[in-house]
């Protein structure tokens, strides 16, 4: 087998992997009632920062989307929409993480993949939503109440960040170079 299909391979199996994380995690916390702590966020920026130049970048976030929402329940189309481009935004924060990546950096686009995500579904509420008023007040008192779901959100997605992209990193320390030069 030659180094590209290698490679292909690699990246089906880690977009495989990355898949069965994110639809899992949203399964289970999902069914005990600890809503937005999942590993969907950390699979997209994960599939972002490292499956960026093959299709499966892009498969990992909307697989894991599309089936854990066949499984948990389909919702409104707008705010569905709404979590899908959040999810291409993240994935876009991954993209630019791999371009110098860094302790800070993580750092970084962990937080910020997830105040990207919470500022833009929030937002969302005013225009397809009548549940708060269409006024600063209202944005205010969206945001607000979805404090708790945020905390979760940050959370998760520090925890399943740190495991996915530590984990990457010591493989890199413990399989050989040859490898992971395969592999890359």
């Amino acid at each position: 087998m030659n180094n590209t299909n290698t490679q292909t391979k690699s990246e089906y199996i880690l977009a495989i992997a990355l898949v069965a994380i994110g639809i899992g995690t949203r399964l289970l916390f999902s069914s005990l009632h600890i809503y937005n702590f999942n590993a969907v966020l950390a699979t997209t920026l994960f599939a972002g920062a490292f499956l960026r130049r093959s299709k499966w970048g892009y498969v990992v976030p909307l697989a894991v989307m599309l089936l854990s929402d066949a499984v948990i329940g389909f919702y409104d189309f707008e705010q569905m929409a709404t979590v899908y481009l959040s999810y291409a935004v993240v994935l876009l924060i991954g993209a630019l993480y791999a371009k110098k990546p860094s302790l800070l950096g993580f750092i970084g686009v962990s937080v910020g993949g997830s105040l990207a995500f919470f500022l833009v579904t929030n937002f969302a509420f005013l225009p397809f939503y009548h549940q708060y008023p269409h006024t600063l007040a209202g944005m205010i008192e969206s945001y607000t109440l979805a404090l708790p779901f945020y905390k979760n959100s940050l959370m998760s997605d520090l925890l399943f960040s740190g495991i996915l992209f530590g984990g990457f990193e010591a493989a890199k320390v413990f399989v050989p170079k040859k490898e992971m030069a395969m592999a890359n």
